[in-house]
């Protein structure tokens, strides 16, 4: 299975409203996890692209302050995890109202 831009664009977007929907407390937390072993803390997607999507990620996320973006072709994340935190564990997570997601 390869996560496409209609994943990003359609799936993944509901999923995460149905789960703050439970839990509108919680901060919500995406990790895309790659084939590298590496795991990146979703801010937001930037870009949907056709063989490849841009994201902003956490670079520290005990802080939640800097960001840095990447570029990824879409069959290198292996696993995306949705996850709900309590906001004194987690104060910045997933946004979905900064996806201005361009497109092309």
């Amino acid at each position: 299975m390869t996560f496409d831009a209609s994943f990003y664009r359609e799936t993944l977007p509901e999923r995460v409203t149905v789960e703050c929907q439970s839990r509108p407390d919680a901060v919500p937390v995406v990790n895309l996890h790659l084939a590298n072993g590496q795991v990146l803390d979703l801010c937001h997607i930037v870009h949907l692209g056709d063989a490849w999507l841009t994201v902003q990620y956490f670079r520290d996320v005990q802080a939640c302050d800097d960001m840095d973006l990447a570029f990824l072709p879409y069959g290198l994340v292996t696993l995306v995890t949705v996850s709900l935190h309590h906001p004194t564990s987690r104060r910045i997570g997933f946004s979905l109202g900064e996806q201005s997601v361009s497109e092309g």
